[in-house]
C-alpha cells in the first residue's frame, strides 16, 4: 500500500483564528492511486475510478485520504468510519458532526485542508502557470472596474483564490459566480471591506513557491 503524505501544518502567526487548522500536502502523482485508499468508502473509491487521469485520480484519493485522517485525530475517532453528506450546492459535510467545517482544494502537486469547529471555512490552491494568457479571462470572472485593476497589477492568481475561498465558505462554491465578489486594491488590503460576503474575511497565502493560495473564514 502507498503510504498517504503526512499533511504539514501551516501556523497561522496570527493571520487567522486558532481554530482553523491549516495542512498542506505534497503530492507524488506517480503513485498508484489505489495505494492511497485506506480511508476511503467504497463511493468514495467508486467516484476515483470515474477519473480518467491517474493524476486526478491520485489528487483525488490522496485529498480524501488526508481530509479523513486530519477529522478522526481532531475528533478521536476512526477516519475510515466517518460519513459524508451532501449539500444542495455540492459542499460535503460530516452526519454525525454538522458544527465542524472543512475545505480542500488542490492543484499541480499540492493539496490545502482547511478545518474549523466553530466557524465555517474556505480554502483555494491554483498552480501558477506563466504560459496562461489570464487577460483572456478577465472578462469572465470579474467587474469592469476589477478587471482594469487586475489588469494593471498583475494579480490575477491572487484575485482568482480569494474569490473561490470565499465563494466556497458560503457554501455556494463557484456556481455563485466569481464575479458577485469584486477583489479590488482596497479589498486585498482590508478583507472587512461590504464588497466581500456577509462575515467573511480572508488571508492569502503567500508562502507556497509556485503557487497561488487563499484561506477565508467565518
Amino acid at each position: 500500500m502507498t503510504p498517504v503524505p503526512i499533511p504539514i501544518p501551516i501556523p497561522t502567526a496570527g493571520r487567522w483564528p486558532a481554530d482553523v487548522g491549516l495542512w498542506r500536502v505534497e503530492l507524488d502523482l506517480g503513485i498508484d492511486p489505489a495505494g492511497a485508499c485506506g480511508y476511503l468508502a467504497a463511493s468514495e473509491i467508486e467516484r476515483m475510478g470515474r477519473y480518467v487521469q491517474q493524476a486526478d485520480r491520485v489528487r483525488f484519493a490522496v485529498a480524501r485520504s488526508v481530509l479523513r485522517g486530519i477529522l478522526g485525530a481532531r475528533l478521536d475517532c476512526d477516519p475510515a468510519q466517518l460519513a459524508f453528506e451532501v449539500g444542495p450546492f455540492g459542499r460535503p459535510s460530516l452526519v454525525a458532526h454538522p458544527g465542524v467545517s472543512f475545505n480542500v482544494s488542490h492543484s499541480g502537486e499540492r493539496v490545502l485542508v482547511a478545518v474549523s469547529a466553530l466557524r465555517t471555512v474556505g480554502v483555494d490552491i491554483e498552480a501558477i502557470d506563466p504560459a496562461l494568457d489570464w487577460r483572456a479571462l478577465l472578462d469572465l470572472v470579474c467587474a469592469p472596474e476589477e478587471a482594469r485593476w487586475i489588469g494593471s497589477t498583475g494579480e490575477f492568481y491572487r484575485c482568482w483564490t480569494v474569490k473561490e475561498a470565499l465563494l466556497k465558505a458560503t457554501g455556494k462554491g463557484i456556481g455563485a459566480g466569481l464575479k458577485s465578489i469584486d477583489v479590488t486594491s482596497d479589498v486585498i488590503i482590508d478583507s472587512t471591506s461590504a464588497k466581500l460576503p456577509p462575515k467573511l474575511r480572508f488571508i492569502c497565502l503567500d508562502e507556497l513557491d509556485g503557487y497561488s493560495g487563499a484561506l477565508a473564514f467565518g
